[in-house]
């Protein structure tokens, strides 16, 4: 049994918390900040430079992104020239786990992991990273039913053409048709895999069993999977299909992205809520007057007197959704907005109008056989009408003229959107070393910036950036101008070694409305920053 490492790079380690193929994962500690991590090391020794260059370039991109559903990876390196990557620990359990002890979920809770895993996905893809290697033991789920994938990156290291003893490395069980079969993969492929767990997770039995031993390279790129149906009957209307879609062998009739496959799943969870909604007991208002003031109530009836089955136990919560994957705002970013202060006037409070009362002067009439309801006072009558004519004017007047009751709106509010999706563009391109997509969001990029941040890609080994704080202004004189105020981290690990430096900016971006969309126009150093951006 190999010994187990006291420290791993700058992390003590405290145990081993699981192992697979590609490796072993320990629990580990960082004591600088005093918390948990977890730290994968590959299992062979990696001697090839480019291979271990391609590590760490994966390593980055995956390091970069921030999505609630993406594990967040602290750090990198080599431990006796084995890879590693420190990440985010998860108290919770795999979706493997869940499988494999056939947990009772309501199919709401298994919509939600997916929708969750969909989220996350989607948001790596728009990054241009591809996972390829989704299974469910890649796929946490902490203790609040939040969904975690893990593992960016660490896929890549071995290739797809890689093997060992003349076996493919990888989770051949959830592999795409054309990874499979060493042909160039996207994004569909994630989304063959997505389609996999998915069957997995709804019948806890894999859809494409077995090994290369007994023919799974010929079967899972040619044959299809069991019927879920057969497998697990009573799924609601349209999942099968939804999954059958999603394991389409080429890639072209899958669906094209993962934002598609989860309004898919959306529509689906709001179905099945508005169902839900519509289980009600109805007790007619004549079997209500027909019970004395004495009775109790009745007892709740059971549904299945209705023709359903008796109501089942209190289901678990269902996890909060991810947030939407077309603008997803990274954990550590604050967005702060200055409004102007203004001041309202107070409503007027209207007094009620007391009407006069009459006092009767006609004695009252005797008793007769048929008794009249005495008609109303004139003037009553009167004022009733115009009462109930004002009130339906008003109401009119509201539906018709919106603007008579609502609020004007605020410039900022409506532009802070677009603003916020500039930079979002921008930092992913500068956080990915991406100058194509950091020249989109910024096309007056100033050529002594470029050059500055060009030098810093080649000079570190690893580079990240982050947004900590922006606060937003609109131009008094021109609401298609803004400015965001942003102070920024900087981490560089020079290429040639040494420890890891961090430089905080203060940065003035002005960004000008191009159409419907904004973009950088400019940017330079914030009031009292002794720094320019890099």
């Amino acid at each position: 049994m190999p010994t187990l490492p006291t420290r791993i790079g700058n992390f003590e380690v405290l145990g081993q918390i699981g192992s697979g193929g590609m490796g072993a994962v320990y629990l580990g500690r960082d004591s600088e900040l005093n918390r948990q991590v977890a730290i994968k090391v590959i299992r062979e020794e990696v001697h090839d430079q480019e291979v271990l260059d391609r590590f760490f370039r994966e390593a980055r991109a995956a390091a970069a992104l921030r999505h609630p559903n993406i594990i967040t990876i602290y750090a990198s390196g080599q431990h006796e020239h084995q890879p590693y990557m420190v990440m985010e620990f998860v108290d919770g359990e795999s979706l493997a786990d869940v499988v494999k002890n056939r947990r009772d979920l309501p199919i709401a809770v298994k919509l939600s992991y997916l929708e969750q895993i969909c989220s996350g996905l989607h948001f790596a893809h728009r990054a241009g990273i591809v996972h390829r290697d989704i299974k469910p033991a890649n796929v946490m789920v902490d203790k609040d039913g939040m969904v975690r994938i893990l593992d960016f990156g660490i896929a890549r290291i071995e290739g797809s053409a890689m093997t060992q003893d003349g076996a493919l490395i990888g989770s051949l069980n959830y592999m795409s048709p054309e990874q499979m079969l060493g042909k160039a993969i996207d994004l569909r492929s994630d989304i063959f895999s997505v389609g996999s767990v998915a069957y997995e997770l709804l019948s806890y039995q894999q859809a494409f069993k077995g090994s290369l031993n007994d023919g799974l390279l010929q079967r899972l790129p040619y044959h299809d999977p069991p019927s879920l149906s057969d497998i697990a009957p009573g799924l609601p209307a349209g999942l099968e299909g939804l999954i059958v879609r999603a394991l389409q062998k080429a890639p072209e009739d899958r669906f094209q992205d993962l934002s598609e496959m989860r309004a898919a799943i959306v529509e689906i969870q709001r179905r099945l809520d508005a169902a839900d909604e519509q289980r009600t007991v109805v007790i007619s208002r004549a079997a209500l007057e027909s019970m004395g003031a004495d009775q109790p109530p009745p007892a709740a009836v059971p549904s299945a007197m209705y023709g359903g089955m008796p109501d089942p136990a209190p289901a678990p919560a269902v996890p909060i959704a991810a947030p939407s994957m077309e603008a997803p705002a990274p954990a550590p970013q604050t967005w702060s907005v200055r409004k102007k202060e203004g001041t309202a006037s107070e409503p007027r409070t209207a007094r009620p109008a007391t009407a006069p009362t009459r006092p009767a002067t006609a004695a009252p009439r005797p008793p007769t056989t048929t008794a009249r309801p005495a008609p109303a006072p004139h003037s009553s009558r009167r004022t009733w009408i115009l009462v109930s004519v004002g009130l339906a004017a008003l109401a009119i007047g509201a539906a018709a003229f919106p603007w008579l009751t609502a609020a004007p709106p605020d410039p900022l509010e409506q532009a802070r959107p677009g603003i916020q999706a500039a930079m979002e563009r921008f930092r992913i391109g500068y956080r990915n070393r991406d100058m194509t997509a950091v020249a989109a969001a910024f096309p007056t990029l100033p050529r002594d910036l470029r050059q500055s941040m060009e030098r810093t890609f080649r000079e570190c080994l690893v580079y990240e950036v982050t947004f900590d704080q922006a606060t937003l202004t609109l131009t008094p004189t021109d609401p298609a101008v803004a400015q965001a105020d942003v102070q920024s981290t900087h981490t560089c690990t020079l290429q040639s070694g040494g420890r890891e430096t961090t430089a905080r900016q203060h940065t003035l971006y002005t960004l000008r409305k191009n159409g419907e969309n904004w973009v950088i126009s400019g940017a330079g150093r914030a009031a009292g920053s002794p720094d320019r951006p890099q």
